[in-house]
């Protein structure tokens, strides 16, 4: 863990919601947080990417915490060379299946791995604090949902929290993938990993500043992305679509209280609301 000074020679080569990506050395990138985003939640993507690495997952080295550049925070992690699994669905259509199942087959890898130890944050602790905190459901709803996922499975595989094509890099030869972006990382059932990732295919948004070209070929793939991932997981794990579907509302729900554009928020609210009130039918009959 170490302090810098900002580096004014840095060339920013991406951008998501939360960082932006520097470039800092011919070996390494700088992810650089947006101002005011939390220190504690940078910290926990250094710790669980340090923990990831050791493991032998295939995660970029975390080298250091860099505190306070300009008062944002940064990681500082080894440079990979490689494309995302989502620029390559809106490059190369006609290989939707087969990165489709390259996707499933990463996702299962990391399940295949546990936290026995017990060091990462648990599954249904990081989702019932998420969906205490949703404004948008009633008391009565929140509570619906929460006793709900008390039911559902405990388990200590490692499950990445915020799965989807555009945190997978394939390098170019296609022989080897990286898994990027650990701030979710956790503990727990790997089929309420994968509803995580269903949901977000489902309803997940591209920036604002996107193509439209990409964005109309993104949406034609959607669905059979989803199709794809999902049927190919299922036969790699053995775990059965019921499994999966059945973590689909708290997952949803708990997706709620992120800083979402207000088409997904719409959206995904529908969902959660047509859930629950299934969920209230389904209780009736018992």
């Amino acid at each position: 863990m170490s302090s810098s000074k900002e580096r004014v020679d840095m060339e920013r080569i991406g951008q998501g919601r939360t960082a932006e990506i520097y470039t800092y050395s011919n070996e390494h990138i700088m992810k650089l947080y947006r101002m005011d985003f939390p220190l504690e939640a940078v910290q926990n993507e250094f710790r669980i990417s340090e923990l990831a690495y050791k493991k032998g997952l295939p995660v970029p080295q975390a080298v250091s915490l860099i505190e306070h550049t300009t008062s944002r925070a940064g990681i500082v992690f080894e440079r990979i060379q490689g494309i995302t699994l989502l620029s390559l669905i809106i490059q190369q259509p006609e290989l939707l299946e087969q990165l489709a199942f390259k996707m499933a087959d990463c996702h299962y890898r990391l399940h295949c791995e546990r936290d026995a130890e017990g060091t990462l944050p648990l599954q249904k602790q990081i989702l019932s604090g998420a969906i205490r905190n949703v404004r948008l459901l009633s008391e009565d709803d929140q509570a619906r949902v929460l006793s709900y996922l008390t039911t559902l499975p405990d388990q200590q595989q490692i499950c990445h929290g915020d799965f989807h094509p555009d945190n997978v890099m394939l390098s170019e030869a296609g022989d080897q993938y990286w898994v990027i972006d650990w701030m979710t990382g956790m503990s727990g059932d790997p089929a309420g990993d994968v509803a995580r990732s269903w949901v977000i295919l489902m309803s997940g948004t591209l920036p604002e500043d996107t193509d439209p070209a990409i964005r109309m070929g993104f949406e034609t793939a959607r669905e059979s992305l989803v199709q794809y991932y999902i049927h190919h997981y299922m036969q790699l794990s053995g775990i059965t679509r019921e499994a999966i579907e059945s973590w689909m509302l708290p997952v949803a729900a708990a997706r709620l209280d992120e800083d979402l554009p207000a088409q997904e928020v719409e959206q995904l609210l529908k969902f959660v609301q047509e859930r629950i009130r299934r969920l209230n039918e389904f209780n009736h009959f018992i």
